[in-house]
């Protein structure tokens, strides 16, 4: 799964400039280093906007091209876990590298510490059980007042701010502040290898499950490099990188879907366009519109809808919403979890990134719509499997299976085009979907009709069409489609037989019929 991408403003810090270094070789044109001692990372161009990072003196930027002479502020661009784009003031910049400060250097007094964790506690006494009189951020400024104890506590007294003295470990004290930026940079945004790039030293700073993948693939590749001497079993510090990010709450922008208005598909608007009904992808031939219509006219009209079983959208929600869109409808939050840390993983103590689950906080109803013309109401808690989210390597189609995303094909589709088919006797789900209310007592009523298409107008031959009327009141709450023709197939093009490989589920929400989801048969990973 990967984050959202980053625009932001650099704003120089207070602070002396120091002279750029000799470099041998001339850098590239949209390379610069920091001269400033700090410079801030903010959320908006202004100096009172919200600082999201500090960046060091020596820090290399680069620009997405080259400033026009006189600009006041320049375009940069990182890449990485922490990818992002925003300017700078181009005032701060040197076209040469520049030194980093360090303590005794460059006129920087020798008992000048900067600290290296996130949250460092800064105690009134040199004991872990002392009153915390401050946490202090990455970077902060400090000078030693005392001894320095690599296995102890340091004295040492705020630079900035309060003149606050205490007791802090000094192994999370160093003689120069930490380049964060490019510890989580495993190369810069021109392509080429970033060498400060530390996987294991930034996650601790900034715990992501971008940086663990870059982790376990260093451990991954050290241990080829060993061969036979290699250690064997889980990597402690990996396994504690799992443990770290598994369980949290995260943050996810994914808002709910909108579900079109059958009638306004059926009939648009001026300006609206075409409808779609998730055909555009799947005409080889060229434009899908006329067909799509086509198949619109072609179906029997739906009766009449009414208020019924659903009277809000955010009592059912289509089985292709996110786990973050189901948790801002429903309520809740996205639980991200390792799934070799899970109950019977087969994969625990493996020695690679793995796959992440998102679950949501709350259990919901998985209600599925059986070929059999009856209902399955099941208490569970949405989840989803992810491997994309891995930046070190290219899933292509691991679990990849073939059929229904949202359903499961009969048996004899599956066979015919090559796929592993259930054990005879199972029967099919047409469709399914979630809501946060359990179905009605009592069996609900269904009407079946079969339906015959126009293959050169709706490249379909025949199709199938129910309704569910799930509390028995005279008013159907779903609609179901299934059209038979020739499938879209693989990259060899289409199958040389009919299918039954388009579906869609219709609901009843509030008295309007709404295109639910779409779903079409898989005959290739991708395609």
């Amino acid at each position: 799964m990967r984050g959202p991408r980053l625009t932001v403003l650099l704003l120089a810090g207070a602070g002396a400039l120091a002279a750029p270094q000799a470099q041998a070789a001339t850098p590239p044109p949209t390379v610069r280093w920091v001269q400033a001692t700090s410079l801030m990372l903010r959320a908006e161009p202004s100096a009172q906007a919200r600082i999201l990072e500090r960046l060091p003196q020596g820090h290399r930027v680069d620009l997405s091209r080259p400033p026009a002479a006189g600009a006041e502020w320049c375009e940069v661009q990182g890449a990485g876990p922490l990818r992002y784009t925003g300017y700078v003031a181009c005032r701060y910049l040197s076209e040469q590298p520049v030194a980093p400060l360090k303590a005794g250097e460059g006129g920087v007094p020798p008992d000048r510490r900067w600290v290296t964790g996130s949250r460092l506690q800064l105690r009134a006494e040199p004991r872990p059980d002392a009153p915390v009189l401050a946490s202090l951020a990455l970077n902060t400024a400090v000078r030693l007042t005392g001894p320095e104890a690599a296995a102890g506590y340091c004295a040492v007294q705020l630079i900035d701010g309060p003149a606050l003295s205490g007791y802090t470990a000094c192994r999370y004290l160093e003689r120069s502040p930490v380049n964060a930026l490019s510890l989580a940079m495993p190369v810069h945004a021109d392509g080429s290898s970033n060498p400060d790039f530390n996987p294991a030293r930034a996650f601790w700073i900034a715990p992501s499950w971008e940086l663990m993948a870059y982790y376990a693939r260093d451990v991954e590749q050290r241990r080829a490099q060993l061969g036979e001497k290699a250690p064997r079993g889980p990597d402690e510090q990996l396994e504690r990188m799992k443990a770290r990010l598994s369980g949290e709450v995260v943050s996810v922008d994914d808002p709910p879907r909108g579900w079109p208005e059958w009638a306004r598909l059926l009939k648009p608007l001026p300006g609206d366009g075409a409808p779609s009904l998730g055909l555009e992808g799947y005409d080889r031939d060229g434009d899908a519109a006329p067909r799509t219509l086509a198949l619109l006219k072609a179906l029997p009209a739906l009766p009449e809808a009414a208020p019924s079983w659903w009277t809000r959208d955010d009592q059912l929600a289509a089985p292709g919403e996110s786990i973050a869109a189901l948790a801002a409808r429903f309520g809740g939050q996205v639980v991200a979890l390792h799934e070799s840390l899970q109950p019977g993983s087969p994969n625990r103590g493996e020695v690679a990134p793995g796959a992440r689950i998102d679950r949501l906080s709350q259990p919901l109803r998985r209600i599925s719509l059986l070929a059999d013309q009856t209902l399955r109401d099941e208490r569970a808690t949405p989840q989803r499997t992810y491997r994309d989210w891995d930046p070190t390597s290219d899933v292509n189609c691991d679990g990849w299976v073939g059929g229904f995303s949202y359903g499961t094909s009969d048996r004899a589709t599956l066979l015919r085009n090559g796929f592993e088919a259930p054990p005879a006797g199972r029967v099919p789900v047409l469709f399914q979907l979630w809501s946060n209310r359990p179905l009605p007592a009592g069996p609900a009523r269904w009407t079946r009709q079969v339906l015959k298409f126009d293959r050169g107008q709706t490249g379909f031959v025949s199709g199938e069409w129910r309704t569910v009327d799930l509390d028995n009141d005279g008013i159907p709450d779903l609609a179901w489609l299934q059209a038979t023709g020739r499938g879209p197939g693989h990259l060899d093009g289409p199958p040389p037989h009919d299918d039954p490989w388009y579906r869609l589920l219709l609901a009843n929400v509030a008295g309007r019929w709404r295109l639910l989801e779409v779903d079409t048969f898989g005959y290739g990973c991708g395609c």
